[in-house]
């Protein structure tokens, strides 16, 4: 049976730092590519299906660096322990089917006691979803955020831990557990009562005994940071991305850029906190806290383009209305009205945050034996980044997992 499959569009964005290929042909042959380019250049093999998608923009499958499955449907965040683990893992498979339906083929779960599961569920094509890397349950310092004493089982929000030791003894049990990275919160945070994202949590040998276990085992470690601090204390520690960065500052950045530790900043989670929470039934507390550091926060993603940091693309979206997957597309225009150039946005939100994740071998890019995780929009995405939420057209693993153009159907 002949599966070999070439792709045809009016321009191709490889995601490799170069001007658009206008017209291209992607060939895919079982799930990789085996060719890529101009008509002119590449020789489509006799008895490929062809798949014309017309004037339209073939990009690589968007990831995700930052979001959380759980299954969540409200902006009371202890809502998830009220609610049946079936029910939200349901929830949660029906949030990676939108996640894969608009374009986004890869995705960073940074803390969540379902990750595993739907990881493995997806992998083994069980359900529909992006390919995912999972933090399992992040690690929080005691006191930093919420004790919930009414919740006879916490396990679906962090797990808590303190003391150099039991550091590393957590890191092990959580890849144990199934945990592709470890997550640590280093500091306080918006969305908690009894902490500020200005307070600084761990200590610098805590946080050095959670990356020395995890990258003696193989694994990388995302920081949630929005401290000054606490931002300087994981870059000292070896932490490999800083999530939020709200508070930067120069010499943060100039020991971001010496190590080249990257940033995720997710812009999106606490613009809609200020502007939407709410009329969407957040916590007064986080709505407060939130409009008080989006100014800060955007300050500092210009300083860190200003400083040329390696900049990915994460949301921090976990499935309520108002972080909603399937809408996450809403950060790369953020981060475009943040002086980011749209090209260098998509590179963020591809080449990028695979690279962050150490994957950049598999995905990330359109090329020669990469896996064919691809997506397709109308128009010109360069000229008007919105477009990267109107997805028409979805391959992962060389299979369609999802047309909305006439004539190309779904390839069992």
């Amino acid at each position: 049976m002949n599966n070999i499959v070439a792709l045809e569009a009016e321009r191709m964005i490889d995601a490799r730092g170069g001007p658009p290929v206008e017209p291209a042909v992607v060939v895919v042959e079982g799930e990789r590519i085996t060719a890529a380019g101009s008509p002119a250049q590449i020789k489509v093999p006799e008895g490929a299906k062809r798949i014309a998608l017309g004037a339209r923009t073939l990009l690589p499958g968007l990831i995700d660096a930052h979001v959380h499955l759980k299954g969540w449907r409200s902006a009371n965040p202890n809502d998830i322990l009220i609610t049946p683990h079936p029910l939200a893992a349901l929830r949660a498979a029906a949030d990676c089917r939108r996640l894969l339906h608009a374009g986004f083929t890869t995705v960073r779960d940074c803390g969540g006691c379902l990750g595993p599961h739907l990881r493995d569920a997806i992998a083994a094509r069980e359900i529909p979803g992006p390919r995912i890397l999972t933090a399992y349950r992040g690690l929080s310092q005691t006191g930093r955020v919420e004790t919930v004493t009414w919740a006879a089982d916490i396990r679906p929000l962090r797990q808590e831990v303190d003391g150099v030791d039991d550091c590393r003894r957590v890191v092990r049990e959580q890849i144990g557990l199934g945990a592709d990275l470890i997550k640590v919160s280093i500091t306080g945070r918006v969305y908690a009562p009894q902490s500020d994202p200005g307070q600084t949590a761990y200590t610098l040998e805590e946080i050095r005994a959670v990356v020395d276990e995890a990258h003696r085992m193989g694994r990388r470690v995302a920081a949630h940071a929005q401290a000054t601090q606490g931002i300087k204390n994981g870059i000292l520690a070896g932490v490999d991305s800083i999530e939020h960065g709200i508070y930067l500052d120069q010499e943060a950045c100039d020991l971001m850029r010496e190590r080249n530790t990257a940033l995720v900043p997710t812009l999106a989670y606490f613009h809609r906190i200020a502007t939407l929470g709410e009329s969407h039934g957040s916590p007064a507390y986080a709505v407060r806290k939130a409009r008080e550091v989006v100014e800060a926060h955007m300050n500092s993603f210009a300083l860190a383009l200003r400083m040329k940091l390696r900049i990915g693309m994460g949301t921090d979206f976990e499935g309520s209305p108002l972080f909603p997957h399937g809408e996450n597309g809403m950060e790369l225009e953020l981060m475009v009205q943040g002086g980011m150039l749209a090209g260098d946005v998509i590179v963020a939100a591809t080449a990028t945050n695979a690279a962050i994740f150490g994957i950049e071998k598999k995905v990330g890019t359109i090329a020669t034996g990469k896996i064919a995780d691809l997506i397709a929009v109308p128009g010109n995405p360069l000229k008007e980044i919105s477009l990267l939420r109107r997805v028409e057209f979805v391959m992962q693993g060389g299979r369609v997992a999802c047309s909305r153009i006439p004539d190309v159907a779904e390839i069992s």
